[in-house]
C-alpha cells in the first residue's frame, strides 16, 4: 500500500499542477460579462461604473478590481463617507471560465462633515481673521488637498508680517457625535515664533563697491523686522544697480543671541566703452569719404560710490554730430534722492548748434516708484556764416516733472515686469533776433510744451524665452515750430529700419515687439517689428505743408557675450525695402 501510494502521489502532484495552471490561464483570458453593485445610494451604478478601470468585455485581473474597489472607496471618503467599506466582493466565473461577473456589496455609512475648526498658538492673529481666511469650513466635506493649500495660505500671512519662522501643522482630525450624527474636528496648531528681527547685516564679496552702497539699498521693515518679500525684492534690486556679476539669495543666520543678514555679491565690470564705426565712400561731387560713429563711455560705479559718468559722442554724417555729457550723484545727504546733471552739444549740418543743459531731481518713493523734477536750460544758435535763413536765435527756460514705474526682474534682460515713465514739461521759449525779420509777424516770446509716455511690458512663456512689447508717444505744443524743437523719430532706439532721427515730428505714437530667446544671462537673440506713426507741423516760413505717415521695421538682433565683452549686431528693413537694402548697426562693448 506505502509503495503504490509512493508511485501514485508523484503523478497526482503533476496532474494538480496541471489544473492550477490550466485553471489560472483560463482565469488570465476570461472576459468580464458584467458588474454588479449593491448597497449603493449616494453615488449610481453609472457613477461607480466610471470610476474604475474594469469595463464588460475587458481582461479580467484581479489586482486590477481590488485597484478599482480602493477607488471607489477614496471617491467616498472625498464626498465625506469616512466610514465607508466594500462589505463583500465577488467573482463568478461561468461554466468553461471564458467569463467572469464581478459583484461588490457596498456599506457606505453616514455622511461626516467638518464639525469644529480650533485654532490655537496664534497671537498675532485672530482665530476669526484666520478661519475667514482658509477655503476649508464648517459644514463642507473635507479635502486633504484643499487643506494642506490652507496651512501654505497661513503660513504666508505670517511670513509678509515677517514671522519667517512661522510653523503651522495640523495636529488631530477625530471624529465625535453631535445631534445624532458623526462630525469631524479639525485642530490646528500655529507656532508663531519671534518675529525675525535682522541685529546684523553682513555683506561678502564687495571688493570695489562700497558697504554702505549696498546697505542703502536694503528696505527693512519696523524695528528691522524681515519678510520673505524683503529677501527677493533685496536680491532683485542689487542685481539692478548693474554693479555685481551674481547677487546670492540673501540668508539669514541665527547665532546665540543675534539675527544676522547675510548677503553675498561678485563684483563685476561696471565700467564700459562701446564703439561703432562706419565708413561713407566719396560721391561723385566730392573728393574723399568720412567716417561716422559712435563712441560711448560709461562709469556706472565710480569709486564704488555708485556715481556714473557717461560720454557719448555720435556723428551721422559728414557735417551732423553730437555730443552727451551726464553725471549722477546719488543719495543726496544720505537721502533717496539722485541728482542727473546732463550736457547735450549737436551741430545739425550747417544749419544751427543746440546745446540743453539740464537738472533732473529723482525722489525713490518707493522700491518700484520714482519721482522727477525736471529742470533744463535749451540754446539754439544759427550758423550765421551762411547767408540763408535757417532758424531763429533762441533760448528756452523749462521744467517739468517725470513718474517712473519698474517692476523689471533684471534690467539687461527682464523676463517680467514692467517698466512705465510718462513725463511732462513746460517752457519759456525766447527768440532774440526777432527784429531782424520785421515782416514775419514772429512773437518774441511763447510757451512750449512737451508730454511723453513710454511702457515696456515684458513675459516669459517658456523658460529661456521673452517677449517686449513697448507703446511709447510723444507730443510737443508750440505756436510755432522750428526743426530744432521736433522730435527726431527712427533708428536703433525707436523705429528700426531707418536712419537716426530721419523723421521730425511734433507728435509720433511707435510700438516696439520683439521675441527673445535668452543666451546667457545678459545675451538673447531676438526677432523684431517696429511700427510708429509721426506728423510733422507745416512750416509757412518755407511754405511746406504738414507731413504725416506709417512707418514700420522688422529685422533680427543677437547680443552676445564673449570674451572681449558685449557684442551686438542687428539687422533690419524698413517700410519698402528689398533684402539688400536693410540697416545694419553693431557695436562691442569691452569691459575694463
Amino acid at each position: 500500500m506505502h509503495q503504490f501510494l509512493r508511485n501514485i502521489a508523484p503523478r497526482l502532484y503533476i496532474l494538480a499542477l496541471f489544473l492550477q495552471c490550466s485553471i489560472f490561464s483560463q482565469t488570465e483570458q476570461a472576459r468580464i460579462t458584467s458588474i454588479d453593485f449593491a448597497g449603493n445610494s449616494f453615488f449610481s451604478n453609472g457613477e461607480l461604473n466610471g470610476f474604475i478601470a474594469s469595463k464588460p468585455g475587458t481582461i479580467y485581473s484581479p489586482l486590477q478590481f481590488e485597484l478599482d474597489l480602493k477607488n471607489i472607496l477614496k471617491n467616498y471618503n472625498d464626498n465625506g463617507f469616512t466610514d465607508c467599506r466594500i462589505k463583500s466582493s465577488k467573482a463568478e466565473f461561468n461554466f468553461d471560465s471564458s467569463g467572469v461577473t464581478l459583484s461588490a456589496e457596498i456599506e457606505e455609512g453616514p455622511k461626516v462633515l467638518i464639525g469644529e475648526i480650533q485654532i490655537s498658538g496664534n497671537r498675532l492673529f485672530s482665530t476669526e481673521l484666520l478661519k475667514n481666511s482658509i477655503d476649508t469650513k464648517t459644514g463642507t466635506v473635507l479635502n486633504s488637498l484643499t487643506l494642506s493649500a490652507d496651512m501654505t495660505e497661513l503660513l504666508n500671512m505670517y511670513e509678509k508680517k515677517g514671522y519667517t519662522f512661522a510653523s503651522v501643522n495640523v495636529t488631530d482630525i477625530s471624529q465625535y457625535e453631535s445631534g445624532g450624527r458623526q462630525m469631524l474636528r479639525i485642530n490646528i496648531r500655529i507656532d508663531e515664533n519671534d518675529r525675525v528681527r535682522i541685529d546684523n547685516i553682513k555683506v561678502e564679496g564687495n571688493t570695489e563697491t562700497k558697504e554702505n552702497v549696498v546697505l542703502r539699498e536694503i528696505s527693512l521693515g519696523e524695528d528691522n523686522s524681515i519678510t520673505k518679500e524683503n529677501l527677493v525684492e533685496i536680491r532683485r534690486r542689487l542685481e539692478n544697480l548693474g554693479y555685481f556679476e551674481t547677487v546670492e539669495q540673501p540668508r539669514i543666520l541665527k547665532y546665540k543671541n543675534s539675527t544676522v543678514l547675510l548677503i553675498r555679491v561678485k563684483e563685476g565690470n561696471t565700467n564700459t566703452f562701446d564703439g561703432i564705426l562706419g565708413y561713407v565712400p566719396p560721391s561723385q561731387s566730392e573728393d574723399r569719404g568720412y567716417f561716422t560713429g559712435l563712441v560711448n563711455l560709461s562709469i556706472r560705479n565710480l569709486f564704488g560710490t555708485g556715481r556714473k559718468v557717461e560720454a557719448r559722442f555720435k556723428k551721422e554724417i559728414k557735417s551732423t554730430q553730437e555730443l552727451e555729457l551726464e553725471y549722477l550723484e546719488p543719495w543726496i545727504l544720505g537721502y533717496p534722492v539722485n541728482m542727473n546733471f546732463a550736457f547735450l552739444q549737436r551741430i545739425e549740418d550747417s544749419s544751427y548748434t543746440k546745446r540743453n543743459l539740464s537738472l533732473k531731481a529723482d525722489a525713490m518713493i518707493s522700491k518700484k516708484i520714482t519721482l522727477s523734477a525736471i529742470f533744463n536750460y535749451e540754446r539754439v544758435i544759427p550758423n550765421t556764416k551762411n547767408s540763408v535763413f535757417t532758424l531763429f536765435d533762441s533760448r528756452i527756460l523749462g521744467a517739468g516733472a517725470e513718474i517712473r514705474y519698474d517692476s523689471r526682474d533684471y534690467v539687461y534682460n527682464p523676463f517680467s515686469g514692467i517698466l512705465y515713465r510718462t513725463s511732462y514739461s513746460v517752457g519759456q521759449k525766447k527768440i532774440y533776433n526777432t527784429a531782424s525779420f520785421p515782416n514775419m509777424d514772429i512773437p518774441a516770446d511763447f510757451t512750449v510744451q512737451k508730454g511723453s509716455m513710454d511702457i515696456d511690458l515684458y513675459y516669459s512663456f517658456f523658460k529661456r524665452q521673452s517677449s517686449l512689447l513697448g507703446l511709447h508717444g510723444i507730443e510737443i505744443r508750440s505756436p510755432r515750430f522750428e526743426a530744432a524743437d521736433l522730435f527726431r523719430l527712427g533708428g536703433n532706439s525707436t523705429i528700426r529700419g531707418y536712419r537716426e532721427g530721419q523723421f521730425l515730428a511734433s507728435r509720433a505714437a511707435w510700438g516696439n515687439f520683439e521675441i527673445r530667446y535668452s543666451l546667457t544671462r545678459r545675451s538673447f537673440a531676438a526677432v523684431f517689428y517696429d511700427a510708429g506713426y509721426y506728423l510733422k507741423p507745416e512750416d509757412d516760413l518755407y511754405n511746406i505743408l504738414s507731413q504725416e505717415g506709417f512707418i514700420y521695421g522688422y529685422g533680427l538682433g543677437v547680443r552676445i557675450e564673449t570674451s572681449l565683452g558685449m557684442f551686438g549686431v542687428s539687422y533690419a528693413l524698413g517700410k519698402g525695402d528689398s533684402i539688400l537694402e536693410g540697416k545694419i548697426h553693431f557695436g562691442l562693448i569691452n569691459d575694463f
